[in-house]
């Protein structure tokens, strides 16, 4: 049984990868900062801060796993303005601790980097992981400088390392920083209240490429399973929506009066007008989920708890 290290487990994309590996016959063994050594429902959870360089070093001399995908990231662009140092210690620091690590005690692991689509100059058109790179937030510029540090482990240590380039993803548990996620809790509230409300929003104009989140694990288990020719994976639907348009189909689902307000707080000091992902080299692995199917599941979410 081939055994994967999910660095970063506790986080959104986490518990769906955790379920995608186990459903198809890997041993996990979970690490994250908050854990607690256990296991639980046969996966292993182990204690694992990627900023202590002994302690991931300890971690993979001990498991020594067949892949490793490093989940571990503060990811949201809004927070990564207000931490950008703590962001680059934690995107790029922890992933250098990991690489010198598997360097050193398991060389033959394959590691997927997650990276992102905030990595790209903007650009009006489906961006190919051959378009120019020119991060303009503290989130993107850390995922560059990972891609960065990736090639010099594969170039002097033949490390096999696989770096996605990941557009928006979103689903049930997906952090309340994050718009979907807030604009589902915001309008399930008032459809419980049973009366009129407001939603607080920033930047409706925006236009992105969303996917299913339990798409996007399947492809990530994929480019680890198959023969990855490339280095780098651009990793979304290929499908883009209006931010305002999501917005309106949310406040569809309740039968309550909703009154919009734009929020200055929510707004970005830099903002991407249009994104979108050229998915070919993964699209055989996509199944392609509707999100608005997906985006009805967290609405229902929200109003159930």
């Amino acid at each position: 049984m081939k055994k994967i290290l999910i660095i970063g487990s506790n986080g959104f994309v986490g518990n769906y990868l955790i379920k995608e590996f186990q459903e198809n016959g890997y041993e996990v063994i979970a690490g994250d900062i908050n854990n607690d050594n256990i296991e639980k429902n046969n996966v292993k959870y182990i204690k694992l801060d990627i900023l202590d360089e002994n302690m991931v070093n300890m971690v993979m001399e001990e498991i020594k796993p067949d892949f490793i995908v490093n989940l571990a990231a503060i990811s949201s662009v809004a927070l990564t303005w207000k931490f950008p140092k703590k962001t680059i210690e934690v995107n790029l620091i922890g992933t250098i601790n990991i690489l010198e690590a598997v360097k050193n005690y398991c060389k033959d692991c394959k590691i997927l980097l997650i990276g992102s689509s905030e990595e790209y100059k903007m650009k009006d058109t489906p961006l190919k992981e051959t378009d120019e790179l020119n991060g303009n937030n503290p989130y993107g510029i850390s995922k560059i400088a990972q891609e960065y540090f990736a090639n010099i482990y594969r170039n002097n240590y033949n490390l096999n390392i696989v770096c996605t380039r990941s557009f928006n993803h979103t689903g049930v548990g997906q952090p309340e920083q994050f718009v979907i996620s807030s604009f589902c809790k915001q309008i399930a509230e008032i459809d419980k209240s049973k009366k009129a409300g407001e939603i607080y929003v920033g930047n409706l104009s925006a236009y992105r490429d969303i996917s299913d989140v339990r798409d996007i694990v399947k492809v990530y288990r994929n480019l680890l399973e198959n023969e990855t020719s490339d280095l780098i994976y651009n990793v979304g639907s290929g499908k883009v929506y209006k931010i305002e348009d999501i917005l309106k189909y949310i406040i569809s689902l309740t039968d309550q009066p909703v009154e919009i307000i734009i929020d200055k707080e929510k707004m970005r000091p830099v903002d991407i007008p249009y994104t979108c992902c050229n998915n070919e080299k993964v699209s055989k692995y996509f199944n392609g989920t509707d999100v608005r199917e997906t985006i009805k599941e967290m609405f229902e979410y929200y109003k159930n708890i």
